[in-house]
């Protein structure tokens, strides 16, 4: 008897526990499909829980993660509906339909969908610009403008051109005799040297270890975290909280991350450190920075915000850095410009100063077009918070209900050959500021080039970034000569941005 109430209890149990799963995970993503395919936009097969999970991660395995994607445009359009675990995603590449998302007409409408918080809250917190929603967001963001006004980005240049003669000279120094090195792996490091010198100060820099631990903690938490991910365990919240797939790891280097930072605030705060900006550095503005009714920051608040400059600005550029480089070794008219232009301005070996930085005419456009071919944020995801339509009457109109996610594809938008002449080539002449006007040539469409995305939530630190890749790409052609070594295979990979998927393998030498 006993046997069967126990039978009748597990049944009970195991089919509530497949409603719950139906009700809060199965069954609202079905009505997103349906909405969407009643529309008749193309869609993926609906498979409940995992999506496209499985294809994607079988391209990653077969070295084609941004050709599947592209191959999906092929294959539906520049609208459409895929899976990503338990998530359903409209695709859209359209820019008109983009101007809508992101511009003054429904920009208030969209937030940051829950993978976002899920994927980087072990990284970075939830109070943070990148996570944050709501009036939140706007506080934060408002009080953290004036912390990337040119002025002050005027005194982190000290720091970005240290950070690079010291990279430079270790390269040249210490590594000469290697056969080549990682290029990818160097200039991640020199990034995250730069963001974090800019935002933790003297403390910090002095410290060799302190720098390699936090290194080594943000690789093994991204690493774990994209396993996570790509299985979809962080993806439903019973398999997520399951003590497997790494969560251990996950939990450890998180707290070891936040531990760090809390001592470097509290440094800080008690004067045990000061900044190495010839201004306030990022730590010094967010410890000072008000709302409009006086309320700082928590430390809570500060620790989530100053994690978040360092994963987004050393992840972005140094990848974008990486495929810089490559197009200079592939491109040898590309290096020669650049060369010639930094001799220029910068000649006899001097080091660049912000006034001169501004004359880099070449050099800024060979960056503005590796961030079309290679942006780093190659996918930007939004949540529809209130419903309405995108489109327009007098062509294609889409609803877009209350919770909806929506995908943009920047890394295929930025190859759309209506708005961009031989869109696979890479021409930085296409971003030549004209010499009188000093004015960038006019998109052909003001949404079709989204490196930093776009409207409220567009990213804080482009300035600081562009600034950062100018020095570093001014002092490594001033100094260096680079040759890509061969019978590699350069591919393009998704992690938390696109990268080298095997490095970029190099010999760095001296400049003769």
């Amino acid at each position: 008897m006993l046997l069967i109430i126990f039978l009748y209890c597990s049944v009970g149990l195991i089919s509530l526990i497949f409603f719950l799963i139906y009700w809060k995970l199965v069954r609202p993503q079905k009505y997103y499909y349906d909405t969407f395919r009643n529309q008749k936009i193309p869609c993926e097969p609906f498979v409940p829980l995992i999506g496209q999970i499985p294809e994607i991660r079988c391209a990653s395995e077969n070295d084609a993660t941004m050709d599947y994607r592209l191959k999906l445009i092929e294959k539906h359009g520049n609208v459409f509906v895929t899976g990503f675990g338990p998530s359903i995603k409209l695709n859209v590449n359209e820019p008109d339909m983009l101007a809508d998302i992101f511009g003054r007409s429904h920009a208030q409408d969209y937030g940051k969908p829950n993978l976002t918080e899920k994927f980087f809250q072990p990284l970075i917190g939830v109070h943070n610009l990148l996570i944050s929603q709501g009036e939140e967001h706007e506080r934060a963001r408002k009080m953290l403008n004036p912390a990337f006004h040119f002025v002050k980005l005027q005194g982190m240049i000290s720091i970005m051109i240290e950070q690079t003669r010291k990279a430079i000279d270790e390269l040249l120094i210490s590594k000469t005799n290697e056969k080549s090195i990682d290029l990818q792996v160097e200039l991640n490091a020199l990034t995250l040297n730069i963001i974090t010198s800019s935002a933790f100060g003297q403390s910090f820099d002095s410290i060799t270890d302190a720098k390699q631990n936090l290194c080594q903690t943000f690789i093994e938490l991204s690493e774990a975290i994209i396993y996570r991910t790509l299985r979809g365990v962080n993806l439903i919240p019973i398999v997520s909280q399951l003590p497997f797939w790494y969560k251990n790891m996950v939990e450890k280097n998180s707290k070891k991350l936040a531990n760090f930072v809390d001592q470097i605030i509290s440094d800080r705060r008690s004067d045990r450190s000061k900044s190495l900006s010839s201004n306030e550095d990022i730590l010094d503005l967010l410890l000072s920075a008000v709302d409009t009714q006086g309320k700082s920051f928590t430390n809570e608040e500060i620790k989530d915000q100053a994690l978040t400059f360092v994963l987004a600005g050393h992840e972005t550029t140094g990848n974008l850095m990486t495929w810089c480089m490559f197009i200079l070794m592939t491109n040898e008219n590309v290096f020669k410009a650049c060369q010639n232009e930094i001799d220029r301005i910068f000649p006899n070996g001097i080091e660049p100063t912000y006034e001169h930085l501004n004359e880099l005419v070449v050099c800024e456009a060979v960056l503005y077009e590796t961030l079309r071919l290679y942006p780093p944020a190659s996918f930007i995801a939004r949540k529809c918070l209130r419903e309405h339509y995108i489109g327009s009457e007098n062509h294609r109109q889409i609803y877009i209900p209350k919770g909806a996610e929506i995908l943009v594809n920047t890394y295929a938008l930025h190859r759309r050959k209506e708005f961009w002449s031989n869109p696979d080539e890479f021409d930085y002449t296409r971003w030549i500021r004209d010499p009188l006007t000093g004015r960038k040539p006019k998109l052909t469409h003001p949404f079709c080039y989204l490196p930093f995305a776009a409207g409220p939530r567009n990213c804080i630190g482009q300035n600081f970034a562009l600034l950062e890749a100018k020095v570093i790409l001014a002092m490594f052609v001033q100094r260096c000569h680079f040759e890509l070594e061969p019978g590699q295979k350069i591919v393009p990979d998704l992690r938390i941005t696109i990268h080298a998927k095997y490095g970029l393998r190099a010999k760095v030498t001296k400049r003769l």
